[in-house]
């Protein structure tokens, strides 16, 4: 884990300069995680722990193209749970983990381009790889899926100067069925910094 917020980190530090000489935005967010539908089956507690960037070129002044990556955990401590893989059966306290890994290309509307505030739309089209984990005592069992993922977005960014601006938008984070994980979907309500050029 560490060496993902490392390449985050070093990705950010590194094209930051570059991003900032075009038509660009580049973002750096954290997302409150809100599981949905069979994700909430596995966990269904809320979780503030993750990181998104993203980075974005105008192609015209009212859309951006660009892509995305992040990072996000949930967690959740079950008491006396029955878990079965194969023929064993065990019963005990679980701790259930799953990290979701996107990796999307994104497309973004923003309607209203004069003002310090400036609502957007966007979508973003991949893939995310989910990694589930369950420890109960000395035994764990982990996976790691590779699923197609739709990703609709919606926000404001407030900008109070031509180079910086603060994010809050909701994501419909969906990804489809593989071979051994159903669907998953969440929702997140994301805050971040935005650097502008």
């Amino acid at each position: 884990m560490k060496k993902i917020f490392v390449f985050l980190f070093t990705f950010g530090l590194l094209g930051l300069n570059t991003l900032l000489a075009q038509q660009s935005a580049f973002t750096i967010e954290v997302p409150l995680t809100i599981p949905l539908g069979n994700t909430a089956d596995f966990i269904d507690q809320v979780a503030l722990r993750g990181v998104n960037i993203q980075y974005q070129r105008f192609i015209k002044k009212t859309f951006a193209v660009g892509g995305e990556i992040g990072y996000s955990t949930l967690y959740k401590k079950e008491e006396q749970k029955v878990y079965t893989e194969g023929s064993a059966s065990l019963s005990g306290v679980q701790y259930r983990y799953q990290h979701a890994f996107p990796i999307l290309v994104t497309g973004t509307y923003f309607p209203i381009v004069e003002g310090s505030i400036r609502p957007y739309a966007g979508l973003g089209i991949g893939t995310i790889a989910q990694d589930r984990r369950i420890d109960m005592g000395i035994f764990t069992s982990e996976k790691t899926h590779w699923q197609l993922a739709i990703r609709p977005e919606i926000g404001l960014i407030l900008q109070p100067s031509s180079s910086v601006g603060f994010k809050l938008g909701a994501k419909y984070n969906s990804s489809f069925a593989s071979s051994n994980l159903d669907g998953q979907s969440n929702l997140s309500v994301n805050f971040g910094i935005v650097f502008i050029k």
